[in-house]
């Protein structure tokens, strides 16, 4: 039996939240942020030494770059802290989210990352029109862990795809692949072409081979539209099946897909690639939009986690209203329970607009939340949201106080206030790690205003 346990304190962004959960021998962190409390400026005096060495010596020179390098700094720290106050340590993440305000000073946060984790882990990193939460400035960062002293633990962290490797080179520091016991996590993938001098980007039709043009149509005007997307799509699972078979893995052996946009007119091209390499037995998937994803223009970032074959059983848990895409609404895999991007659907699988299809005991609570958010439609949003995540778990066999981690994705952090509210509705006593990230496009289509991340543990 897994048992959850907080692990409490006051270094994450989100102080009505525990740092981190342990438990299903993983620590999932809160988000952290790098700022200080008065949000004041920073510079390279508030670093040691060791991570001066982009410093000029020049003051108006060194203020941009030795504020963002302090606070990427003090993000790094505080996960540290927060790993060690769990029993673990930055060498055991399995994956790392970075959010970043401005991703021209990615340079910055790639040389202070360096420093604290030499062999750093599958990363994923996005650009966000704002960092919300305490601290929030230039840079955000969530992550999950191996939980080395749970004795539930499926093994220590194994690198199966360094950062530089011949035939899956990283566009930056990360480990491509790494495994704990049978979980296997890669990084977000892009569409760059990072074996090629250069490292070029995929544009075109033109740059995939002929297996990757199945929704050519040969005429300028459509392919110049959808070519981009369809062939960055097919770009990056190409990439992403060629890293799996390399290690005797399939596309079948995925349980969980997160796909960044940068705009979601993309969605339906998207989705044709992703139903072409899964078929009949898709995993769960969110898709988020973000302001950035990549470099050099590309439109999407795709993070799976799989699992090797033939190790734990793995079950679907179905939608409760209409499919929103393809895959299930969550995958059970062992101690671990994957939910799809949860949104705000209604009994008919649409995105809701007002609360009118919400249930009479809850509407009045919701109601009265409309003239706090920056829409009309988010309360209404965030509660059929909950209710999705109340069903799928249900399907599952799971409840809601074995939620370890949630992650919402909003357009405005005003917004907290009523999703809090609506929040403790339904799981009023349970605080799991937390992290909100302030996107143009919380969920993949436009009127989407908000979206759950959830992971869960099976058997709490």
């Amino acid at each position: 039996m897994n048992i959850l346990r907080k692990v409490d304190g006051t270094i994450s962004a989100w102080p009505d939240y525990p740092d981190a959960m342990r438990g299903g021998g993983f620590v999932f962190t809160s988000g952290v942020r790098g700022g200080k409390p008065d949000c004041t400026a920073m510079s390279f005096e508030d670093v040691p030494g060791e991570f001066r060495a982009a410093q000029q010596g020049y003051k108006l020179v060194d203020a941009l770059e030795g504020d963002t390098t302090a606070d990427a700094w003090r993000a790094h720290r505080d996960l540290e802290r927060i790993l060690a106050n769990a029993g673990t340590q930055g060498s055991q993440i399995l994956r790392q989210r970075m959010w970043q305000r401005d991703k021209r000073f990615f340079p910055v946060l790639e040389r202070v990352r360096k420093g604290w984790q030499p062999e750093a882990a599958p990363s994923s990193g996005l650009g966000v029109k704002a960092v919300g939460g305490r601290f929030g400035n230039w840079y955000g960062i969530e992550s999950i862990a191996v939980d080395i002293e749970d004795p539930s633990c499926l093994g220590a962290r194994r690198v199966l795809t360094p950062a530089k490797h011949a035939a899956h080179p990283s566009s930056s520091i990360y480990s491509q692949m790494v495994a704990s016991g049978p979980f296997v996590f890669l990084a977000g993938h892009i569409p760059i072409r990072t074996a090629e001098p250069g490292k070029p980007v995929v544009a075109t039709y033109e740059d995939v081979p002929e297996e990757g043009r199945s929704l050519a149509t040969g005429r300028s005007h459509p392919d110049s539209r959808d070519g981009p997307i369809a062939a960055q799509s097919w770009f990056v699972y190409n990439e992403i099946r060629r890293a799996l078979t390399s290690h005797s893995m399939s596309m079948q052996d995925i349980v969980h897909v997160r796909v960044y946009l940068s705009d979601p007119r993309d969605l339906a091209t998207f989705h044709r690639v992703h139903e072409h390499f899964f078929g009949r037995n898709p995993p769960a998937l969110s898709i988020v939009g973000f302001d950035e994803v990549g470099h050099k223009g590309c439109r999407i970032e795709i993070e799976p986690t799989a699992l090797q074959p033939d190790t734990l059983p793995r079950s679907d848990i179905e939608w409760s209203c209409p499919a929103p895409y393809s895959g299930p609404a969550a995958t059970a895999v062992g101690p671990l329970l994957f939910l799809a991007g949860m949104l705000g659907l209604g009994p008919g699988g649409e995105v809701v607009t007002s609360s009118d299809t919400i249930p009479e005991a809850a509407r009045s609570l919701v109601r009265s939340l409309e003239s706090e958010t920056s829409e009309a439609c988010v309360p209404a949003q965030i509660w059929w949201t909950w209710q999705r995540i109340s069903e799928t778990c249900g399907r599952a066999g799971v409840r809601l106080d074995a939620i370890t981690k949630t992650m919402v994705y909003l357009r405005h952090e005003a917004d907290l206030k009523a999703y809090e509210a609506i929040r403790a509705m339904f799981m009023p006593s349970h605080h799991p790690a937390f992290d909100c990230i302030l996107v143009p496009n919380p969920g993949p289509v436009e009127t989407a205003a908000v979206q759950l991340d959830v992971a869960a543990l099976t058997a709490p």
